[in-house]
């Protein structure tokens, strides 16, 4: 063979080998996965869904007949006021458009409203007034508040002691009054380094009172005052129809027995409620 049917031939395998490889190479770059693109950080990020926290519901009720006064016992002719608040928790603000409503053992259900409580003040309850008739069964009349605002909800249900539970009772019970109290067989008398006075100035804290005694005359007139220096209290003077359950607030009045009575806290206060116990002496 020639020499240049030789270099023809050897010219003619090496295209052949550069086509082939030529092929296998784009073949293996057109099967290869193209790289996901890097995230950009100009996409937003996708929040967390938003919590569905309830309302705190918090209330109590007063006297609508005699003054806007925290009461729990109440009588024929006069009107209960359920006063409310719905609280937003994370804002700790009211929410003004939730919708309230009192339900009552009796089966009435009270369609509450807000607004200033009393009129032309600064301050704002939901409130609902039910007016206490002489077909109203007496005893514990229980209730709660219930509170919606969209999905979310909130109940307030009072504490299950005596001074917390709603009580209808007949009207010469009526505000706390307990029973007259009988004279004693011998009055007590104030100890020789004790004096008597006219004014008994109270100062509550949890859960005590400022003194263990205070002593004072059958027939003078007696100021009661209160006031709160931690916590919410009340007073009341068992067997003298006295009750205080304002801070800062105050009562007169005209012991005509002598004897001793019991100055309890009329407002629930926690674990040492019943703790809070003094003594007025009437000499």
């Amino acid at each position: 063979m020639s020499k240049k049917r030789l270099w023809g031939l050897a010219a003619g395998l090496l295209g052949v080998a550069l086509l082939i490889g030529g092929c296998t190479s784009n073949k293996e770059a057109s099967s290869s996965p193209s790289p996901s693109p890097a995230p950009s950080s100009a996409e937003p990020s996708q929040a967390p869904a938003a919590q569905n926290v309830n309302l705190v519901v918090r209330g109590d009720t007063v006297n609508g007949t005699g003054g806007c006064v925290l009461q729990s016992r109440f009588t024929v002719g006069e009107k209960i006021v359920f006063r409310a608040e719905a609280i937003d928790p994370i804002t700790n603000e009211h929410v003004k458009d939730a919708v309230m409503k009192v339900h009552l053992s009796t089966g009435d259900v009270l369609e509450m409203k807000y607004g200033a409580h009393p009129r032309d003040s600064d301050v704002y309850f939901w409130t609902a007034a039910y007016t206490v008739t002489e077909e109203t069964p007496t005893g514990t009349l229980e209730y709660y508040v219930t509170a919606e605002h969209g999905p979310r909800k909130g109940e307030f249900h009072p504490f299950n002691v005596a001074p917390s539970l709603l009580t209808i009772v007949p009207p010469e019970t009526a505000g706390g009054e307990a029973p007259k109290a009988e004279a004693p067989a011998s009055a007590p008398a104030a100890p020789a380094n004790v004096q008597t006075t006219n004014t008994v100035n109270i100062i509550a804290t949890n859960f005590k009172f400022n003194q263990d005694k205070w002593y004072v005359k059958a027939g003078e007139e007696v100021t009661v005052t209160l006031k709160n220096e931690e916590g919410i209290h009340g007073i009341r003077i068992e067997g003298l129809n006295v009750e205080i359950s304002d801070d800062n607030g105050s009562v007169k009045f005209k012991p005509e027995i002598p004897g001793e009575y019991k100055i309890v806290c009329s407002i629930f206060c926690g674990a040492g409620h019943e703790d809070m116990v003094a003594t007025l002496v009437v000499v």
